[in-house]
């Protein structure tokens, strides 16, 4: 059976190009991001600084014209409404997105070396975000942009997107506190307080040190860098304090996660002697933990399908990952979900496709997840 409806729970939105132009103060006028048509298409600039060409690129690609036609700031206006959005949407056969922003104008912004300048962009951007999936939102849920600038700014904004703007998650660039403040830090115990009492998803898409890394791969079995990150938040007794911290990992695949989570399991209780920091729950591994308050999102990787199990039903879903790199399946992500589900029983299809996201970010008033169902995966790797 064909399943009739794909929520994807990864997409990158469009975002309008006099966005900032029109929500910051004069006095930013200088830094103000703004899309400049190239020779190679539209591109951020921002802080004195050229981006490339956004992963949107290809959103008026004709696979069957010789020459392929070069983005311009009245395509992206349009594709930026929420007309232009149900059209990619239809064209991808999905019937909504959760939506995020994390292209290379953020880089440039951050760089900025100026924090009123910063928050002020990031309050901008959640202000838009709301507007615009105020316009249908069935299908747009606004996952928030978190600032770099501390956790005063990390937690109020938080708590300013989920309670007034409507917001329906958010998304880390580094750690709450800063680059310098690993999540061990007390002062940042805010954040992580209002996400857990919100039950606002937290999703990491990138190393929260400033840690490099190549850019978002389609590749099952490669471990994205911030599988660290995720490391260090339950080794800083996150979810033994806050329970109901709900954590997303944002990368297109995690066939990575079985294997190298068993591994962190051997480790932690070969060094039982040695180690200075415990898990809240002596009778929980590591891989429980990062499987009990982690969600994971997987477009191209069958590994991940076929072992379910192992992750648990109810923290595994889908997302096309449109607009979010290169490699995404974008505009056919129906054709590679039923590749890639061939043989699984329709009922995990629908579970996959729309069910988990629903009822993770309370889409549709979808019924909450019971802590039996959170709990429900199996113990060890079945590859």
């Amino acid at each position: 059976m064909t399943i009739q409806n794909i929520f994807s729970a990864a997409s990158g939105i469009v975002e309008a190009p006099d966005l900032w132009e029109k929500r910051l103060p004069k006095k930013f006028a200088d830094e103000c991001p703004r899309l400049v048509e190239t020779k190679d298409g539209v591109a951020w600039t921002a802080a004195h600084q050229m981006g490339s060409v956004p992963h949107y690129k290809a959103s008026t690609h004709n696979v069957h014209a010789t020459e392929q036609k070069k983005l311009r700031r009245e395509d992206i206006a349009q594709l930026a409404t929420a007309e232009g959005r149900r059209e990619i949407q239809d064209r991808d056969e999905v019937a909504g997105e959760i939506l995020y922003s994390i292209g290379d104008v953020w880089d440039m912004i951050n760089t900025s070396g100026n924090d009123e300048f910063i928050t002020a962009c990031y309050s901008a951007y959640n202000d838009w975000l709301s507007e615009f999936c105020a316009a249908d939102p069935q299908r747009f849920v606004g996952v928030a942009k978190i600032p770099t600038t501390g956790i005063k700014h990390a937690a109020s904004e938080l708590k300013r997107a989920a309670e007034n703007l409507g917001l329906k998650g958010a998304v880390l660039d580094v750690w709450p506190g800063g680059l310098d403040a690993p999540p061990a830090m007390k002062e940042c115990d805010s954040f992580w307080e209002t996400a857990a009492a919100l039950k606002i998803p937290v999703s990491i898409h990138k190393a929260l040190d400033g840690s490099k890394e190549d850019k978002m791969l389609v590749e099952p079995g490669m471990p994205p860098a911030y599988h660290l990150s995720l490391n260090a938040i339950i080794y800083a007794n996150i979810p033994d304090r806050f329970p109901d911290i709900r954590l997303v990992s944002l990368a297109p695949n995690a066939g990575w996660a079985p294997a190298l989570y068993e591994q962190i399991n051997e480790t932690y209780m070969r060094t039982a002697a040695l180690r200075k920091v415990n898990l809240g729950n002596p009778d929980l591994y590591p891989s429980d933990y990062l499987r009990r308050y982690v969600w994971y999102v997987t477009q191209d990787d069958r590994t991940a399908l076929l072992n379910r199990a192992y992750f648990g039903e109810h923290h595994m879903m889908w997302g096309s990952f449109a607009f979010m790199g290169d490699d995404s399946a974008w505009p056919n992500t129906r054709q590679l979900f039923e590749r890639l589900t061939s043989g699984t029983p329709d009922a995990d299809k629908q579970v996959l496709a729309t069910d988990v996201v629903s009822r993770l970010y309370g889409i549709a008033n979808a019924r909450p997840f019971t802590a039996e169902e959170l709990q429900k995966f199996d113990r060890y790797s079945l590859i």
